[in-house]
């Protein structure tokens, strides 16, 4: 560096950088630059700060970063404030009622409907969503907000569901249970909705060659195949035919609830045939008069029999043609047989229900070995028909850990029991004929997960009208009458009745403690 001297007695300093003897011009590369030296500009910068901010360039302190950290951390809490308030007005509303219909004390829990600027006390949202028509949810406010409201009169269905959240399986499944002799099951009647656990100790379907005898007081019945049939036991062609014994264990008592639920068939008795004794009007070529048997064999070897009747032979079971035969066999000591031609060319008639009677013969179930006797009725979504099927055990069907309800009603004739229902989900039902192909073109019903049934009042505008303020969704399950009515009875949900207006509600008489 050197100096020359000036007019005005400044000194001038020449530039530290070199002298370039190269002729060409020198390019520098922008961003030619380390890391390390952008660090150390900070650091120079920041100690030239604290020099003159605490005439200390000995850095012991950082008032900068200090600074910054503490401008930091203030908006760090101001911004966690924000989203916890965010967050709690989300989990509890402030509670403007606005517009809403339905209102929801915070500090009670009571609930209000709004109607013509009043305040109406309601007895349960099931109510209210009905007089609102739209499955709406309460707003919850507080007292002071209520208090803004003129009153009005208390309204509401009295016993009504407090709360409808829907089972929305497609599939028809309903048991009806019931138990005999000391079991521990064998509480009176036992209704059950869903899916059953069979096997083991459970009660699971009965084998075709098996079947329940039953009585009361309808008689004595015959359950088999799905199906109850009456049955004479001092009738011994039909007994001996069927397989029963001489001494034969009496009758099991069956409840009306099991009974009523198990569909009814012919009676098991002797057919009463037309010119029975009378040669028939065809050409057979056996000696066989019209009522009597005849047999003939396949090409397989299976014996076949048929039944001489006036118009032609009709197949029949080897259980039919006992109980013909033992009621009257002609004197003849073996059926007489035909040839498969002869088959062939004879007439056929169908003037007999074979299908009132099993194919074979029965054993009975055992009262003291699997005491316990159900009914399923089933019916798979999209198929045309349902089903029923009986089933035999020492205990219920249920899943393991499943309790079922005591119903306070269950001692009332045609209550069940117990229920035994999927908790926290009701069924939306329509009841069905007893015939498997009948459609469902009955009432519909809300059955709670606690074993009350509530009808849906009104025609079928106002029906649906209803369905839609309740918040269920189409279609409903199926359900015989049968079964249906063994659940408790409860209130009709309908506009109209929510819409009473009570001073104060009495209260039930208790039926039972528990």
């Amino acid at each position: 560096m050197s100096g020359n001297s000036s007019g005005g007695g400044r000194r001038s300093f020449s530039s530290r950088t070199p002298a370039n003897d190269n002729p060409e011009r020198v390019t520098y590369r922008r961003g030619f630059i380390t890391r390390h030296q952008v660090t150390g500009w900070r650091f120079v910068m920041r100690r030239i700060a604290s020099g003159l901010a605490l005439h200390d360039t000995r850095m012991l302190v950082d008032p900068l970063r200090s600074q910054s950290r503490a401008v930091l951390m203030g908006v760090l809490l101001a911004v966690t404030a924000v989203l916890g308030c965010f967050v709690f007005s989300m989990l509890r509303p402030g509670g403007v009622p606005g517009s809403d219909p339905v209102l929801a004390d915070r500090s009670t829990a009571a609930l209000y409907v709004r109607l013509d600027d009043r305040l109406h006390p309601v007895l349960n949202l099931t109510s209210a969503r009905l007089v609102v028509g739209r499955p709406v949810n309460p707003t919850t406010v507080s007292g002071e907000q209520l208090d803004k409201f003129a009153r009005g009169s208390l309204i509401g269905i009295p016993g009504a569901p407090e709360r409808m959240v829907q089972n929305m399986s497609r599939d028809a499944d309903w048991a009806v249970c019931d138990g005999a002799g000391g079991s521990a099951d064998a509480a009176g009647v036992a209704v059950i909705a869903g899916q059953l656990e069979r096997g083991g100790a459970r009660a699971d379907a009965l084998d075709p060659g098996r079947a329940v005898l039953v009585g009361g007081t309808e008689g004595t019945w015959l359950l088999w195949e799905g199906r109850r049939s009456a049955i004479d036991l001092a009738d011994r062609p039909v007994t001996d035919a069927l397989g029963l014994p001489a001494a034969m264990p009496a009758p099991r008592l069956i409840s009306p609830g099991l009974f009523n639920a198990i569909p009814e068939a012919p009676v098991l008795r002797v057919p009463q045939i037309s010119d029975a004794g009378l040669p028939a009007g065809y050409a057979l070529p056996v000696a066989a008069p019209v009522g009597a048997v005849v047999i003939a064999y396949r090409n397989d070897g299976t014996a076949m029999n048929y039944a001489v009747l006036p118009d032609g032979l009709q197949p029949i079971s080897p259980v039919l043609a006992a109980v013909l035969r033992n009621a009257n066999s002609y004197g003849l000591a073996q059926p007489p047989q035909l040839g498969a031609d002869d088959i062939a060319r004879l007439p056929v008639s169908s003037l007999l229900d074979v299908a009132a009677f099993p194919a074979a013969p029965v054993k009975l179930v055992d009262a003291s070995v699997a005491p316990m006797t159900c009914a399923q009725w089933t019916k798979i979504d999209g198929a045309a028909t349902s089903s029923m099927a009986l089933l035999s055990g020492s205990m219920l069907p249920l899943p393991a850990g499943t309790h079922p309800v005591d119903l306070v009603g269950g001692t009332t004739p045609g209550t069940a029991a117990r229920v035994a229902l999927p908790p926290g989900r009701g069924f939306f039902v329509q009841t069905v004929g007893r015939q498997p192909a009948s459609p469902p073109a009955g009432s519909l019903f809300w059955v709670s997960d606690t074993g009350v049934r509530y009808g849906i009042g009104g025609d079928q505008n106002t029906s649906e009208k209803t369905v839609t303020a309740l918040g269920l969704t189409q279609p409903s399950l199926p359900i015989p009458w049968s079964v249906l009515t063994l659940f408790a009875p409860g209130p009709a949900l309908s506009q109209a009745d929510a819409l009473v207006t009570y001073d104060a509600v009495r209260p039930v008489v208790q039926q039972e403690t528990r």
